[in-house]
């Protein structure tokens, strides 16, 4: 797969009138993919959807920030049709208003109807990372998704940080008292930002885990090329 150029820094370029794409931030110490988010473009103006982990799920009008964001334009949406954008902008807003997600390593193909619902498929409460929160989004959000954006059970706990994991868990114990943890732990997996990022490239899913992988350290020598300019 030729991936040259197919990803572009957010404030380097004149950008497209309307567009929604996969967005990561990049940390300036090591290059790598450290947040996920969804970047919407409508009508020259810029909205970033995420949630930032220590406080709810918000979309940032107007954002502008100084270039350490790197995103890649989705095809799922009709950019030569200004109204599909609003319309999934206003869903993100939806969907950021009705949220009452608990930051967790949970991954497990749930999602967000078109009224900003928590829509869960195994019985768990609104759980995620920012990478789960933006996929849960972007899967209730895209209307050529029937399943899930990933194969989700080709991906497993083993990149899971134990400290943040311990915290999240004291989170969700404080919340949910009678929850059933070995439904919780049956689900726990870490989608990193650089995985959610390569997610991008893909237009048939469920998208698979080797899949991405291959992909992986290309993107990354893209990112890197990108910011050696």
């Amino acid at each position: 797969m030729q991936l040259h150029d197919s990803l572009s820094r957010f404030n380097d370029h004149d950008l497209p009138e309307n567009f929604v794409s996969i967005a990561v931030q990049i940390d300036p110490k090591d290059q790598q993919p450290k947040h996920a988010g969804i970047l919407i473009r409508y009508n020259s103006v810029n909205y970033l959807h995420h949630y930032p982990g220590g406080s709810p799920p918000l979309v940032e009008d107007n954002f502008n920030e100084s270039g350490w964001y790197i995103y890649k334009i989705l095809d799922s949406f009709n950019y030569n049709d200004p109204s599909d954008i609003a319309s999934f902008l206003q869903y993100c807003r939806r969907v950021c208003k009705n949220s009452n997600i608990t930051y967790s390593y949970i991954a497990d193909g749930s999602s967000y109807d078109q009224t900003g619902d928590f829509a869960s498929k195994q019985g768990l409460p609104e759980f995620g990372t920012c990478v789960g929160f933006c996929l849960n989004t972007l899967q209730g959000g895209m209307i050529d998704i029937e399943s899930t954006i990933l194969e989700l059970s080709e991906w497993d706990n083993s990149k899971v940080d134990v400290n943040i994991d311990n915290w999240a868990q004291g989170k969700v114990n404080d919340k949910y008292p009678d929850l059933n943890w070995d439904l919780y732990n049956a689900f726990k997996k870490r989608i990193t930002p650089l995985e959610y990022l390569c997610s991008a490239y893909f237009s048939s899913f469920p998208i698979s885990k080797n899949d991405i992988t291959i992909i992986a350290k290309q993107v990354l020598e893209e990112i890197r090329l990108i910011y050696k300019n």
